[in-house]
């Protein structure tokens, strides 16, 4: 009768030792670049957002805004200084996320010359406040967000138009 050697697994197949190590170098490459991005993402959004309700508030307040005297300059003027007022509310300090701000020639008041004692506009259109705000973003990774490194920082715009529900008397 013939013996069959037992012929040892390690001898026909390459040995495998470092190869859990090499698997676990890739993933832990891919895991870092999804949290980054993950990190990136978060910061986006939270200025996005930030930068969404400023405007919004500032719209609503420019809109609500009354004066004093009443003329149309000074409710303009209560207007633009009402919009100016809640955007510095909305300040943050913040590591990566700038200030809300004006755009320049952002601030729209438009009443149709109802404040100067003309009539209402025909119904399809309404006295409106038209606030725009801009916010600056520097990304902690910016890896695949628009921002190459040494780039400035990215540039957030909302507009946001109400209609306006104190308009000065005739």
């Amino acid at each position: 009768m013939r013996l069959n050697k037992h012929v040892r697994n390690s001898d026909k197949t390459r040995d495998e030792n470092g190869s859990s190590f090499i698997e676990v170098g890739i993933a832990s490459v891919a895991m870092a670049v999804i949290v980054f991005v993950g990190i990136d993402g978060y910061v986006w959004m939270q200025a996005f957002m930030l930068n969404d309700m400023a405007c919004r508030d500032a719209c609503r307040a420019a809109a609500q805004a009354t004066s004093p005297t009443s003329t149309a300059a000074a409710y303009k003027t209560a207007a633009q200084n009402a919009a100016t007022r809640e955007l510095q509310l909305h300040s943050v300090s913040r590591p990566y996320i700038g200030n809300p701000t004006f755009v320049p020639g952002g601030f729209v008041w438009q009443d149709y010359g109802a404040s100067n004692g003309g009539p209402l506009p025909p119904i399809p259109q309404t006295p409106f406040v038209r606030v725009q705000s801009r916010m600056n973003v520097n990304l902690p990774m910016p890896i695949f967000m628009g921002q190459s490194m040494g780039s400035g920082a990215l540039v957030f715009q909302r507009s946001y138009s109400m209609p306006i529900v104190n308009l000065p008397p005739p």
